[in-house]
């Protein structure tokens, strides 16, 4: 059966929107180059849609005061993160197997000083997936 973790991304403070999407692909790359054979059957980024504002509409949140997400149902502070990822293993081995592979010494420190670079980690992060159920219109 295959396992899935979730990622939930900040960019860092002072970072623009641009430079975030771009060092995060880069970092992606950075990841599959580490891992090798043990990088995930996917690894799909969503980032949030948001707007460069000049002033801050009402309700904007601290964070994104001039990029506030576009919002359809809820309030700005629920979408304070500026990306998700899915991460797709085979099964309970390769995701073992991966997370050995970026969790050794030389890859880890390679991993974390390119983190630092655009994310915010206080506030990454990372759950294993449960059920999928998917509707669809066929």
């Amino acid at each position: 059966m295959s396992v899935k973790a979730f990622v939930h991304i900040f960019r860092k403070p002072g970072l623009s929107l641009e430079d975030f999407k771009k060092h995060y692909e880069g970092h992606a790359e950075l990841i599959k180059h580490l891992s090798g054979e043990h990088f995930p059957l996917s690894h799909k980024r969503t980032y949030i849609a948001r707007n460069a504002v000049e002033v801050a509409p009402e309700g904007a949140s601290e964070r994104n005061t001039k990029t506030p997400a576009i919002i359809l149902v809820g309030k700005q502070s629920d979408f304070d993160f500026d990306a998700y990822a899915e991460l797709t293993f085979a099964d309970q081995a390769a995701f073992q197997a991966f997370s050995a592979k970026i969790r050794a010494p030389e890859a880890a420190a390679q991993i974390a000083a390119d983190e630092e670079k655009f994310l915010d980690k206080s506030k990454l992060g990372v759950a294993l997936i449960g059920d999928v159920i998917e509707t669809t219109n066929q």
